[in-house]
């Protein structure tokens, strides 16, 4: 199901060959389910309120396997049948077999909670949005694109020859080349750094792409996450815990400036300093997520910006402020930052998460200057 949800992003909703092409190609398995996917199809999409055919019996549902038969729709009460046909009818102004189209109501599963939330600021979401936005970001499923390192490894499709490997292999034949192998570069994903402003202005924004970051760090990209505020503080070790609310209580617990000031240039210097020979490549790709807001020198701020953009790949700063319509970088810290930095994206919604999971997977847009989305 998640699939076919993903597969209609890629076809015209609109054309309902296309959207009846794409379930096929997902759900249907064998000959024998053919008929039963068109006869679910026409059912739930047009919502018809007459009995249809009876379905045939997939080899999987006979009861010669010991399984009890599937009740039909026809024979549950009124609720279960809409939830199993996703259609709900007024039943008190349909007469059995008249079809009434336009009393036929989409169930509540038909729409998605998810565009309803996509572009409303998270400072403006009740508690109850929140939570349903925290579960969203808990479901993302970000893939970052791949790089080549100097390594190498044994492949049948490789590009090289492997000759050491290849004369060992062949050592029981005299060394005739019997056996070839070929080997090919290596190929990992570029790894993640956050830096995470938690003060008095970034508390709500900062919790809710720490577990964007969470999300990040369950996948096979090498991630490291620090929170600063007065002071840098590593939080890695805490969102390597499985559950996102557990790991959020744990970097609370740990992070003594939580809700504090801010010293942009003071963090970038210690992390300058002490971490980024021992957490960053130049591979590596630093997130920096801050309003700009800053009460250190804003000439600390530039210099130590633009250090720490000369030790990565690719430097993306995120600021909630940058939604809002004719936004202009004029806090000291922003604008000291400003000249150094990769990609600037806004941050105070879903959208812009999505538009940040675009710009981590499009490595081909690194050093191409600044771009204010």
């Amino acid at each position: 199901m998640l699939d076919f949800v993903r597969a209609l992003d890629l076809v015209d909703i609109g054309a309902r060959d296309e959207v009846r092409a794409a379930g096929a190609a997902l759900f249907v398995r064998r000959r024998d389910e053919i008929e039963p996917y068109e006869q679910a199809f026409e059912r739930f999409w047009r919502g018809r309120p007459g009995a249809l055919p009876e379905m045939p019996q997939l080899a999987s549902d006979r009861e010669e396997d010991g399984a009890p038969p599937r009740p039909s729709p026809e024979s549950l009460p009124n609720d279960a049948a809409a939830m199993t046909t996703g259609i709900v009818r007024d039943t008190a102004s349909i007469d059995d077999g008249e079809a009434a189209p336009e009393d036929t109501l989409p169930a509540e599963t038909a729409w998605s909670a998810g565009e309803r939330l996509r572009g409303r600021a998270f400072d403006r979401m009740t508690p109850s949005e929140l939570r349903e936005a925290e579960r969203l970001i808990d479901r993302m499923v970000l893939k970052m694109p791949l790089r080549r390192t100097r390594r190498w490894k044994l492949h049948r499709r490789g590009t090289l020859l492997a000759p050491r490997q290849m004369m060992r292999r062949n050592l029981g034949t005299g060394g005739d080349p019997v056996a070839w192998l070929w080997r090919r570069r290596v190929e990992r994903p570029r790894g993640v750094v956050l830096l995470c402003d938690i003060s008095g202005s970034m508390e709500r924004h900062a919790r809710l792409l720490l577990r964007f970051c969470h999300a990040l760090s369950r996948t096979d990209v090498p991630t490291e996450a620090f929170c600063f505020g007065t002071r840098l503080t590593r939080i890695t070790p805490q969102l390597r815990t499985r559950d996102p609310d557990e790991a959020l209580d744990r970097i609370s617990a740990a992070v003594g400036d939580w809700s504090g000031g801010t010293r942009i240039g003071t963090a970038f210097h210690e992390f300058n300093q002490r971490w980024a020979r021992r957490v960053l490549r130049s591979s590596g790709i630093v997130l920096v997520v801050s309003d700009g807001w800053d009460r250190g020198d804003p000439r600390e701020v530039g210099e130590e910006t633009a250090r720490l953009r000369r030790s990565c790949h690719r430097l993306i700063w995120l600021n909630p402020l940058a939604g809002a319509a004719g936004y202009k970088p004029l806090a000291a810290g922003m604008a000291a930052a400003w000249p150094h930095i990769d990609v600037f994206l806004p941050s105070h919604d879903l959208g812009s998460l999505e538009l940040l999971a675009q710009a981590l997977a499009d490595d081909a847009g690194a050093r191409t200057g600044t771009t204010l989305r």
